[in-house]
């Protein structure tokens, strides 16, 4: 077999085992919480039926509540011991039956599964967008910063990237609305309504109304956009500059200078195409870190999407289905950018796959 197909299967099987240990991590721990909420739920059905049972026959009311109560917590896996049950929540997770939520809904449906996926395509588009932004305005403004090193653009860029990277995005949030929105209005108030097309009379309006009445997607998307762009192009553009700063300095770009070859495709053919695994591979781990922020800023926002959800599900409703699953997904989509980094990396600088394929052969 190929380094690089072993390479491949190598990282898919490890990022397969982190994902089961991981999806166990979080059935043990939120077996208690878990084991309470079918309790109610069991006691709950069991005292409904008492109330509508009219005869009891000979077991009376006690023995027909005690009866009702135990056929719900042998349904509800209650009866099993918890290793059992935690094994249960795992392979139910795992196989994305996350069960049914014990208070949340939408669209009328309670299906966990059903719940997540409505809000999970609104934080894969803020910050996907925000990533694709901030990843090519901070590759091409770092290039230009390294081209012109201790320039007042590189020493502009330098504090610019420390300063904006060390302030919270959510606190960033809060200002852009406290100026853009309530002091200017140039944009609609923070609202976790979000517009259908059917409401919007079609897809134009549903996409590009910029009526602070019905705002569409993209006048919503600006503020949260701007802010995460903002905390986190300086350090992509930082970073890039250091990379490429230091690349410039190597023998081989030094020669090509010498021969006469063109700068233009010094930069962009020699330098950045050898710059490009630890660029990329930091700007996928910078999207996940700030995937880790959207919970807050989602808030600060009203942005309905899986960091507005969590809060729901924890401080309004209390419901551990919800909790379980989007703790389920984020650290699935944590994982899966890894392991999307780790092949890109291989990809990009074949010397990984070979390292790798040659201690798997144990060679």
């Amino acid at each position: 077999m190929p380094a690089s197909w072993k390479y491949f299967a190598f990282r898919t099987l490890n990022m397969i085992l982190i994902v089961v240990i991981v999806t166990f991590i979080l059935s043990a721990a939120f077996s208690t919480m878990a084991e309470r909420e079918l309790e109610a739920t069991a006691l709950q059905r069991a005292r409904a039926e008492l109330q509508a049972q009219e005869e009891f026959g000979e077991e009376g009311p006690r023995g027909f509540f005690e009866r009702r109560l135990e056929y719900h917590r042998t349904r509800l896996n209650l009866d099993v011991p918890r290793h059992i049950r935690i094994f249960y929540a795992a392979y139910d997770v795992l196989t994305l039956d996350l069960g049914e939520a014990t208070e949340m809904s939408h669209a009328g449906s309670s299906d966990v599964t059903t719940i997540i996926f409505a809000y999970l395509p609104r934080t894969v588009l803020l910050f996907t967008t925000a990533a694709i932004i901030y990843t090519a305005l901070g590759i091409a403004v770092g290039l230009k910063a390294a081209q012109v090193a201790g320039s007042k653009l590189d020493k502009f860029l330098s504090l610019f990237g420390i300063t904006a990277s060390s302030m919270p995005m959510w606190w960033v949030g809060m200002l852009t609305i406290l100026v853009f929105v309530w002091q200017l209005g140039w944009f609609p108030a923070p609202s976790p309504t979000f517009p259908s097309p059917a409401r919007m009379d079609g897809w134009i309006p549903y996409i590009f109304s910029f009526d602070q009445r019905n705002p569409g997607i993209i006048y919503k998307l600006i503020l949260p956009l701007a802010t995460v762009v903002f905390v986190l192009f300086g350090g992509r553009a930082w970073v890039t500059r250091n990379l490429v700063t230091g690349i410039l300095q190597d023998d081989y770009i030094m020669a090509a200078r010498a021969k006469g070859v063109p700068e233009r495709k010094v930069i962009y053919g020699h330098t950045l195409k050898t710059a490009a695994p630890p660029v990329i591979t930091s700007a996928i781990l910078a999207l996940l870190m700030s995937m880790g922020g959207a919970i807050i800023s989602e808030i600060v926002f009203q942005w309905p999407g899986m960091g507005y959800l969590l809060r729901l599900a924890i401080f309004t409703y209390t419901d551990v289905p919800v909790i379980l699953g989007i703790s389920f997904i984020m650290a699935f989509l944590y994982i899966f950018g890894y392991y999307v980094a780790d092949l890109i990396y291989g990809f990009l600088d074949p010397r990984v796959e070979v390292g790798a394929g040659k201690r798997m052969g144990g060679s």
